[in-house]
């Protein structure tokens, strides 16, 4: 094994520890264990569980970017795009279990802060660009935007932590509201 495969291995196992543990309970023996190497490569690679963290964060993001790089947002419905935000709260519940990690950090760190405010940020200018082509508008794609993302984290955070939540219902509303403002 190269030494990028053990390092992107151990990247990947911290990102499920994290997830699982929260970074504050999470060791780097237990990220050791998760990726099947020896504690002393995890610092072999990295200097601290902080670098760790901001490992996996750009790990993620990349990985995040990648998968949307070659979409193309005009021939995308509004209805299969929120379909496929609500369904990764069920299929992929550790990506947003990481980014609820940042957050929370980021109210606790002026260093993390920066990290959680760059994710929220991405989020927001993701989110703008597809919505800019969608439809006219009166408002501000980028404020819809920031509305949009605190619905889908919230959705999601509920959704998480409630399966009984009725996400269904809550997207079908959404999407609604999302229509009028296009058509506005």
């Amino acid at each position: 094994m190269s030494k990028e495969d053990k390092k992107k291995r151990i990247i990947e196992a911290a990102y499920i520890i994290f997830a699982k543990k929260g970074y504050i309970n999470a060791s780097i023996k237990d990220i050791a264990n998760e990726a099947n190497v020896a504690p002393g490569l995890v610092h072999y690679y990295f200097e601290n569980k902080l670098e760790v963290l901001l490992s996996v964060q750009k790990h993620v993001q990349d990985q995040y970017h990648q998968l949307y790089k070659n979409k193309d947002v005009s021939s995308l419905s509004l209805h299969n795009a929120l379909e496929e935000i609500k369904t990764r709260a069920e299929t992929d519940p550790d990506w947003y279990r990481w980014r609820y990690e940042i957050y929370s950090l980021g109210l606790k760190s002026n260093e993390l802060q920066l990290e959680a405010a760059k994710i929220l940020k991405e989020g927001r200018d993701s989110l703008s660009v597809p919505i800019r082509k969608l439809g006219k508008s009166n408002g501000d794609p980028e404020i819809f935007a920031s509305i949009l993302l605190a619905c889908f984290d919230g959705l999601a955070l509920q959704k998480i932590i409630d399966p009984t939540f009725d996400s269904e219902k809550a997207y079908q509303l959404l999407e609604g509201l999302f229509e009028v403002y296009l058509k506005k």
